[in-house]
């Protein structure tokens, strides 16, 4: 009896002393099923919904009840967001953290879900739909500023500006998986036109390779504690553009060797720590797919009709270039000449800091140009910012406009990929805005430089332009 006692008592200590080992290394799943009671909540907040107890918010609208840098929103309403898991911690590379948007396939709006659970991705895997109740939860920034609009369960102690994780006791009152899992297909995106609207979202970018200097090595560098970040770039017009990769040095393909040639890569949208660059961020490498041969920039000699051309260096005060348009739509700022002392070069300038208006929408028009003349266009400019602050820029093209500005919103406008300076670059730079092909569109047609700000700190921001020329063939 008493080598029965002596032996279960050392039975009880393995299976004790094996069950603490596993927690620690965080060695344990969460049963993707979900049991009856998992269901029967998603069943209630559907139900909710429905009768109107529950008000269901889209992704997109719950991210407008915050303003970046301000401190968290406190959701006391009864108010759920669905959305679709669209990152995995599996890999190593996202940490206490996922990303989920609006639908399965075509997202317009992404957001991050920041919790104190590791191995998430046993629970909440790529394409499941889930439901969160956000009465007592937070909106803000996990790091104040970075323009990563995430979802926390409080404000962190040490910072009053920042959210913090969802508490493991509060996921089960607050996360509702269904038993929906969805595939999710990555959107095809333009290279130059990823901005922060697709944060958090998952995108596919085509015909890209990692630049040349980087052949050879791996994801991370192995001199990098933390995160390191790849330029990967693409051929545009008669240029290049580029984008960052960033991937973390806990992630397991770490230290892979970056692919030699070119193709595709699915990730999603993010920002580095600071917030001051979009990045892009892998789930794993099967994401990755590049077995094509790299591609050259089409040669600019070939182009040397120029169908547009303007540098403001003539202008003062507001801008008057013959034929164009400086229009105020709503506000009482306009586009006006700048003399970058930077640069010794004059430009055009809009924000409405110090405006006290409650919205600025500011048009600058060029002259018409005819598209029936050549055979394939390429429209570039220059950008630079002082403290964008959530304003911004749009490019656009119609060839419906009639040239009176009493019709602008008459016409049709259809925004270009161009890239327009980020919020986080350093004021002293300018940023090309890549090669827009113009080709497939035809006669007569206008470019406009639209902003749209207002009196709100956050929201003020200035942009200066220059540069502008299209060549053409």
């Amino acid at each position: 009896m008493k080598t029965n006692k002596i032996y279960n008592l050392i039975l009880l200590i393995l299976v004790s002393t094996s069950f603490i080992m596993c927690v620690e290394e965080g060695d344990f799943t969460i049963p993707e099923s979900l049991g009856v009671e998992e269901n029967e909540d998603v069943v209630k907040i559907l139900d909710s919904i429905k009768s109107e107890l529950l008000q269901d918010k889209k992704i997109k609208e719950l991210k407008q009840l915050y303003i970046t840098g301000n401190n968290p929103v406190e959701i006391t309403s009864n108010i759920v967001v669905k959305g679709y898991v669209v990152s995995s911690d599996k890999s190593g590379n996202f940490y206490k953290e996922f990303y989920m948007q609006d639908t399965p396939e075509n997202p317009t709006a992404g957001i991050k879900i920041s919790l104190n659970l590791s191995n998430s991705y046993n629970k909440f895997n790529v394409g499941r739909e889930i439901y969160i109740r956000l009465k007592g939860l937070y909106i803000g920034e996990s790091n104040s500023g970075d323009g990563i609009i995430t979802i926390g369960g409080k404000v962190k102690s040490t910072d009053a500006t920042e959210v913090d994780n969802i508490t493991v006791n509060q996921i089960p009152n607050h996360i509702y998986r269904s038993e929906i899992t969805k595939e999710i297909t990555p959107k095809v995106v333009d290279f130059a036109s990823v901005n922060d609207s697709y944060i958090g979202t998952f995108i596919t970018l085509e015909n890209v390779f990692f630049e040349p200097n980087l052949l050879g090595k791996s994801y991370v560098d192995p001199k990098e504690d933390f995160d390191t970040q790849r330029k990967i770039q693409t051929c545009l017009g008669l240029g290049y553009d580029e984008l960052l990769l960033e991937t973390s040095s806990f992630s397991r393909f770490a230290n892979e060797t970056l692919p030699e040639k070119a193709g595709s890569i699915n990730a999603i949208v993010s920002k580095d720590f600071g917030g001051n660059f979009i990045v892009l961020t892998l789930n794993d490498t099967n994401d990755v797919d590049m077995s094509d041969e790299r591609c050259s920039p089409l040669p600019i000699e070939d182009f040397t009709t120029i169908l547009l051309e303007e540098n403001f260096d003539d202008q003062s005060g507001d801008i008057s270039v013959t034929n164009w348009i400086n229009y105020r739509e709503v506000g009482t700022k306009s586009w006006r000449s700048y003399t970058d002392s930077y640069s010794q070069s004059k430009a055009a300038r809009i924000g409405s800091s110090n405006s006290n208006d409650d919205s600025t929408i500011t048009w600058l028009i060029t002259d018409s140009f005819n598209l029936d003349t050549t055979s394939q266009e390429f429209l570039s400019f220059q950008t630079s910012n002082s403290f964008a602050n959530g304003s911004e820029l749009e490019v656009l093209i119609s060839t419906d406009f009639d040239g009176d500005k009493n019709n602008i919103n008459i016409g049709t406008w259809n925004i270009l990929p161009a890239k327009i300076v980020s919020d986080g670059e350093n004021f002293k730079n300018w940023v090309h805005s890549t090669y827009v092909d113009l080709s497939n569109y035809s006669g007569t047609a206008y470019i406009a430089f639209k902003y749209t700000g207002n009196g709100n700190v956050n929201f003020d921001g200035t942009y200066e332009l220059d540069n502008v020329i299209i060549n053409a063939k």
